[in-house]
């Protein structure tokens, strides 16, 4: 959750969505659904190791098409698990891919 007394809080407006119970995977009805209600501008989708490799990036460049939006992913976590190629792969699905060589590589920081 984003602090709303924090500079990316008073910017920015947040919205999550969630995982679907039975299958543990992104819901992507709630997605769809949230990002027809909010329109958002950047569409960022940002995860933890564990929940990369059923990530459908197909789907989330759809819904970004479908509301006007960039759709950007955040592969930090996962970036390690790509280059064995164990996660999904969102260079040709997303408009901007941010990463780290600090967190999965094992490289230096503020890379």
């Amino acid at each position: 959750m984003v602090s709303p007394v924090n500079a990316s809080g008073k910017i920015y407006k947040f919205v999550h969505y969630g995982v679907r119970r039975d299958t543990e995977r992104v819901d992507m009805d709630e997605v769809r659904a949230l990002a027809l209600e909010h329109r958002p501008k950047n569409y960022c989708r940002g995860l933890y190791r564990l929940s990369a490799a059923h990530l459908d990036f197909a789907a989330f460049r759809a819904i970004a098409d479908e509301v006007g939006a960039i759709f950007m992913v955040d592969m930090a976590h996962f970036a390690g698990l790509r280059r064995r190629q164990a996660s999904s792969r969102p260079v040709p699905y997303a408009d901007v891919v941010t990463t780290t060589t600090h967190k999965t590589l094992r490289g230096p920081r503020a890379a």
